[in-house]
C-alpha cells in the first residue's frame, strides 16, 4: 500500500511538471499543434477533397485551395495569440483614447515590434500549409494549367498542342490528350520542378527570416544573456503567482458579496486595485536602463513606491517650515 501511494504521488508529481511546462509553452504548443494541423489537413485536402475541375475554372480553384485555407490557418494563429490581446484589450475605450496610443503601446518601435511578432507566429501554419502544397505539386499544376495563353508559353513554347491542352493535364489520367508521353512528362516535370523549387524557397525564406529575427533581437537586447534569462523567470512567476492571487482575490470578492447579499448585512471595506491601476499594469513594457523594471506591474510597483516617498519627503518639518515662512 505504501509503495502504491508513493507511485501515486510520482505520478502526480509528473503530470504537474507536464502540466507546468505545456502552460509555460502553451503559445510554442499551440503554434505548433496548428502548423501540425496544416500538415495533416493538406495531405486530407489534396488526396481526398481535391480534385481539379480542368476548365475555365482551375486557376480560381486551385489558387482557393492554395491560400483560403493559408488564411484561416493565419486568422486562427491570430486568434490564439494571447500576448495580443493582452495588448489590445481596452486600447480603444475612451481612457485610452484620451491618452493616446503611446497608453497601448509606450513606443511607436514597440508597438511595431508586437506586430511583427505576432505576425511571425500567425503566419508560420498557413505558410507551412502553402510550402507543402507547393512541394505536392497538385494545387499549383492546377493553378498554371488554368492561366492565360501568354503564361502558357512559358511551358509549351510553341507547340500549339500542349496551349490547347496544358488545361486538361491535371486530368491526364481520366482525360485522353494528343501529347506524346514524353512530351505529357517534360511539361508535367517542368510544372513540379517550379512548384517544388517555389517551396524550397519558401522554407528557406521563412528559416532564414527566423534566424535573422532572432538574431537582431538578441543583439538589441537591453541586457545579457544572464540577466535575460533571469527576466524570463521573473515573468514567468509573475504571471504565476498573479494568476493565483487573481483567483483567490476574486474568489473572496464574491464569497464577501453573496453573503451580503443573503444576510442583508454592511460588509467591511474590501480593497481591491482599481481601473487606473489594472490599466497600469497592462501596457507593454519599455527597457530603461536607468530604472530597472522587468514588468508593467514592476514598474507601476516601483513608481507607486516612489510617489510614497516623495509625498512622505514633502512633508517639512516644523524648522523647515519657519525657515520657509521667513524667506518669504
Amino acid at each position: 500500500m505504501l509503495d502504491k501511494g508513493i507511485r501515486q504521488k510520482k505520478i502526480m508529481e509528473n503530470f504537474k511538471t507536464l502540466f507546468g511546462l505545456a502552460v509555460k509553452y502553451q503559445t510554442f504548443l499551440s503554434y505548433s499543434a496548428l502548423s501540425l494541423l496544416a500538415a495533416v489537413g493538406e495531405n486530407l485536402f489534396s488526396s481526398i477533397v481535391y480534385k481539379c475541375p480542368c476548365n475555365g475554372w482551375s486557376h480560381i480553384y486551385g489558387l482557393v485551395f492554395l491560400l483560403v485555407p493559408a488564411l484561416l490557418l493565419f486568422l486562427f494563429g491570430i486568434m490564439l495569440n494571447v500576448s495580443l490581446w493582452k495588448q489590445v484589450t481596452g486600447c480603444c475605450n475612451t481612457y485610452a483614447i484620451d491618452r493616446g496610443f503611446r497608453y497601448w503601446c509606450g513606443k511607436r518601435l514597440l508597438c511595431l515590434y508586437i506586430i511583427l511578432q505576432v505576425t511571425f507566429l500567425a503566419a508560420l501554419p498557413p505558410l507551412t500549409w502553402i510550402a507543402l502544397a507547393l512541394l505536392k505539386v497538385n494545387f499549383y499544376e492546377c493553378i498554371v494549367s488554368g492561366l492565360p495563353l501568354d503564361y502558357k508559353k512559358r511551358f509549351c513554347g510553341s507547340n500549339d498542342v500542349c496551349i490547347k491542352e496544358l488545361l486538361f493535364i491535371p486530368c491526364a489520367s481520366s482525360v485522353k490528350l494528343n501529347l506524346s508521353q514524353a512530351e505529357l512528362q517534360e511539361i508535367q516535370g517542368n510544372i513540379r520542378a517550379e512548384s517544388q523549387v517555389l517551396g524550397w524557397c519558401l522554407i528557406a525564406s521563412i528559416l532564414l527570416i527566423a534566424v535573422v529575427a532572432t538574431c537582431f533581437s538578441r543583439c538589441h537586447s537591453p541586457v545579457s544573456h544572464l540577466q535575460l534569462m533571469f527576466w524570463k523567470t521573473y515573468i514567468e512567476n509573475e504571471q504565476k503567482f498573479l494568476d493565483q492571487d487573481s483567483k483567490q482575490h476574486a474568489a473572496q470578492l464574491a464569497e464577501r458579496n453573496v453573503k451580503a447579499f443573503f444576510n442583508q448585512e454592511p460588509q467591511e471595506e474590501f480593497p481591491t486595485p482599481g481601473n487606473k491601476d489594472w490599466n497600469g499594469i497592462s501596457t507593454a513594457n519599455t527597457w530603461n536602463n536607468k530604472k530597472l523594471c522587468y514588468s508593467p506591474l514592476h514598474k507601476f510597483i516601483e513608481r507607486k513606491d516612489d510617489s510614497i516617498k516623495a509625498s512622505t519627503r514633502s512633508v517639512l518639518s516644523p524648522a523647515e517650515v519657519n525657515f520657509a515662512t521667513a524667506a518669504l
